[in-house]
C-alpha cells in the first residue's frame, strides 16, 4: 500500500462562506468524539457531536434540510457532510476547526471521506453513473477513480493505501471493491448475489473493515479481518443495525439502529445505546 493519483483535472466551482455561529474550541476538541445528526421537531437536521459515553453533546451548524454522512479530518481538523436539499439535490459542505465558517464545495455530489494527508476528499456523484471522484482541496480539481464501478460509499485507509467502497452490482444488489492508490488495480472483496453490503470503513490500523450486511435478512454489522495480500475473512457480529464505524483502537464501534445511536463490540455483548441520532462517525 503506497501513496497515489495523478494530478486531477476537471474544474469544480467553490462557493461563498458563511457563518456557522459555533464556538471555536467546540470544533477545535474532536478527538475521539461521535459526530452524529439529530433532527428537529420541525424536520430539519443538525449536526452534532458528543463523547463516546453520550456526554457533552453540543451542536455543530445550524440547520440543515437533510444532513448525511459526517466525517472528521484528523490533519486539517476539517468536518465535512452532505445536505440533501428540499429539492432532492445533494450538495457538500466543509466546516473549518474554528467552526465559524462553512463551505458548499460541490452540488449534485455526496460527500464520501478525506484523503488521510488533508489534501483531497472523496465523493460520489448522485446521477445514475454514480462515479467515484477524488477532489483536491488546494487546485479545487477533481478525476475520476472509480472506472466503470457504480459506488455508493467510500472510504480511504489511514494509510493511503486503498479505498474500500461498496458499488451497485448487475443484479441491482451492493458488493465491496478495494481499489488501490497506487496502480495495484481494482481487488473485488465480496460476490454475494442478493445480497446488500455497504458502507464499508477501515479501522484505524487498517487491518479491518466494518460494513452492515442484509445477508442475513436484516441490516447487521460485519467485519473484515485484512490480510497481508487483501484477502478478506467476515465474522457477524450479530447486531442489527448500519452505518457502523470504528472507535480509534478498534475495540468497539458506533452505529445506528432505527434513529438511536449505539456502541457494540466485534464479540456481539450487549451494546449500550449514548442518544437519539443519524449517520454516527467515530472521530480518530
Amino acid at each position: 500500500m503506497r501513496n497515489f493519483f495523478k494530478k486531477i483535472t476537471a474544474g469544480m466551482a467553490l462557493a461563498l462562506l458563511f457563518t456557522a455561529g459555533v464556538r471555536a474550541a467546540e470544533v477545535k476538541s474532536m478527538t475521539n468524539k461521535i459526530l452524529y445528526v439529530e433532527k428537529e421537531k420541525a424536520g430539519s437536521t443538525y449536526l452534532c457531536a458528543m463523547d463516546p459515553d453520550g456526554a457533552n453533546k453540543r451542536r455543530l451548524t445550524p440547520a440543515f434540510h437533510n444532513i448525511v454522512f459526517p466525517k472528521y479530518c484528523e490533519k486539517s481538523g476539517w468536518i465535512a457532510f452532505t445536505n440533501q436539499t428540499d429539492k432532492m439535490e445533494s450538495e457538500i459542505y466543509i466546516l473549518n476547526k474554528n467552526g465559524d465558517q462553512l463551505k458548499k464545495i460541490i452540488t449534485n455530489a455526496a460527500f464520501e471521506d478525506f484523503s488521510p494527508d488533508g489534501k483531497s476528499f472523496l465523493y460520489t456523484t448522485t446521477d445514475e453513473k454514480a462515479s467515484l471522484y477524488m477532489y483536491n482541496l488546494s487546485s479545487k480539481q477533481a478525476t475520476k477513480i472509480s472506472q466503470d464501478l457504480k459506488v455508493t460509499a467510500a472510504n480511504w485507509s489511514n494509510d493511503g493505501e486503498w479505498i474500500i467502497t461498496s458499488c451497485m452490482t448487475n443484479d441491482g444488489t451492493l458488493d465491496l471493491y478495494l481499489i488501490s492508490c497506487y496502480a495495484q488495480g481494482i481487488i473485488r472483496a465480496t460476490a454475494t448475489p442478493g445480497v446488500n453490503e455497504a458502507f464499508p470503513m477501515f479501522s484505524k490500523d487498517n487491518r479491518q473493515v466494518i460494513y452492515y450486511s442484509n445477508k442475513k435478512g436484516t441490516n447487521g454489522i460485519n467485519i473484515m479481518g485484512v490480510g497481508e495480500k487483501n484477502n478478506l475473512t467476515t465474522n457477524d457480529t450479530e447486531l442489527a443495525g448500519t452505518h457502523p464505524s470504528f472507535s480509534p483502537d478498534g475495540k468497539s464501534f458506533v452505529y445506528q439502529l432505527d434513529n438511536t445511536i449505539l456502541i457494540g463490540d466485534p464479540s456481539g455483548n450487549m451494546p449500550q445505546a449514548i442518544g437519539k441520532g443519524c449517520t454516527p462517525y467515530w472521530t480518530k
